[in-house]
């Protein structure tokens, strides 16, 4: 199996050789797969800004027989990037041979009231909406917001196959998300208006929250109420942190905060 061709895009100092690089170490990747990769995308960027720790970015996209595989990384130098990036890669290849491989060896369907662990796109359960009186919020999950680049955030975001994840943007020093758009693509929300000096990803699509300042939670419950969204990013104003509520499939509400 041969990869069509492996696209690179280059933005700021990226010489030929790292050009070549990237595409040998995204070639090499298809001795893990039986299916074919119908095409390969690779974005090298080399931040100019100094007060970022980490400037060379690395970003690809991997069409292996209709299933995207992502990734993306940080790195202080543009090949370390490329050699991180492709190991990443090659973690979610090697996860996706083994779900597929997995499923192989199972029942075409577990049985009534089952999900097996691991099951490639497992059938989500239907919402069961209820009325607005009767919602509340019913689970409260609490994480340490552990400061990451936005592109780790999402990262691990695509690794643990979540529709957004909550985090502390080391670049901008606050509390953000990063979600799957109906798009496809991957957005960018942060109480502050993002910064595009702050070496922003070309695979996330920068938001600002809709409140200006902290809101109480029975705020953020009235306009999830109101407008029904998948989730809502804000500003606890008792705790001064970046929660996120969002719609659960038995249709009360759940919460997720950062611990203390």
């Amino acid at each position: 199996m041969a990869v069509i061709a492996v696209d690179v895009t280059a933005r700021g100092q990226v010489s030929d050789e790292q050009k070549d690089h990237a595409r040998r170490r995204l070639a090499s990747l298809d001795r893990h797969l039986r299916e074919p990769v119908l095409s390969a995308r690779v974005v090298l960027r080399a931040e100019r800004n100094r007060r970022i720790a980490l400037p060379a970015r690395a970003e690809a996209e991997l069409d292996v027989n209709g299933r995207l595989i992502r990734g993306q990384v940080a790195a202080e130098t543009i090949s370390q990037a490329i050699d991180q990036l492709s190991t990443h890669l090659e973690r979610q290849l090697r996860s996706f041979i083994d779900r597929r491989a997995q499923l192989a060896r199972r029942a075409p369907a577990p049985p009534p009231g089952e999900w097996f662990h691991g099951a490639w796109s497992p059938p989500r359960p239907h919402y069961s909406p209820k009325r607005l009186e009767e919602r509340s919020i019913v689970r409260r999950k609490s994480y340490a917001l552990t400061a990451l680049d936005p592109l780790e955030a999402l990262a691990q975001m695509l690794d643990l196959d979540h529709d957004f994840f909550l985090f502390h943007d080391a670049v901008a020093d606050v509390d953000a998300v990063v979600y799957r758009r109906e798009d496809g693509g991957a957005g960018l929300i942060e109480a502050a208006s993002p910064d595009a000096s702050q070496g922003r990803s070309d695979s996330l699509v920068p938001e600002r929250s809709r409140f200006s300042g902290p809101i109480q939670i029975a705020q953020a419950v009235s306009e999830m109420n109101a407008l029904s969204h998948r989730f809502l990013f804000f500003i606890n104003a008792e705790s001064g942190r970046g929660n996120v509520i969002y719609m659960r499939y038995d249709g009360d509400y759940g919460l997720i905060e950062p611990a203390d």
